[in-house]
């Protein structure tokens, strides 16, 4: 179901963009600098791939490569997934549940500009969802008043009882409509 909420309107994290040929020992660098886990590995305009943190850990530093040596290419993750800034994060959510992904790559007419990230649609998520919540706390009736049936002030609903108007309060109504 579509939330109304567009994928730009959630985006957070902007893109770091590196070249293949970039070493990893670069690569890290810009992505401690920049406080980000992940970068979009461009030639020209196409999106080539991604490389992230972990692909650093696992296929560099864990083997015991020297990151100097090793250039993104050859640890990219190729052919992101990737998803257009406004498309609804429905679909955002959609693409990385089915797809078993935590991140994807955003585009705006075809160029990145930014990663979507799991987290940032939870928060989005939870966000909509409380003010659902708070919007169906929040309504109050339209009309305070004396009920005309038990004399109490509280909120009233206008209802017909036997062919004549009257203001009531909810419990009383309740007890005209069984009563009927």
């Amino acid at each position: 179901m579509p939330t109304g909420i567009t994928v730009e309107q959630v985006l957070k994290r902007k893109p770091i963009l590196v070249k293949p040929s970039d070493t990893v020992a670069n690569v890290a660098k810009k992505l401690s600098k920049a406080k980000v886990s992940s970068a979009i590995v461009v030639k020209k305009d196409d999106i080539l791939g991604i490389v992230t943190d972990r692909d650093i850990l696992n296929k560099v530093v864990a083997p015991g490569k020297n990151p100097k040596e090793v250039k993104v290419e050859d640890i990219m993750t190729p052919k992101p997934f990737t998803i257009e800034y406004d498309e609804d994060i429905e679909d955002a959510t959609q693409l990385m549940v089915e797809k078993g992904i935590r991140r994807v790559v955003v585009t705006k007419l075809g160029r990145p500009i930014g990663f979507l990230m799991a987290v940032d649609l939870l928060a989005a998520i939870s966000s909509l969802n409380s003010e659902e919540e708070f919007e169906e706390e929040s309504e109050e009736p339209e009309f305070y008043g004396y009920c005309e049936v038990c004399g109490q002030y509280k909120p009233l609903e206008r209802i017909i009882h036997e062919g004549r108007e009257m203001w009531v309060c909810e419990s009383c109504k309740d007890m005209l409509r069984e009563g009927q």
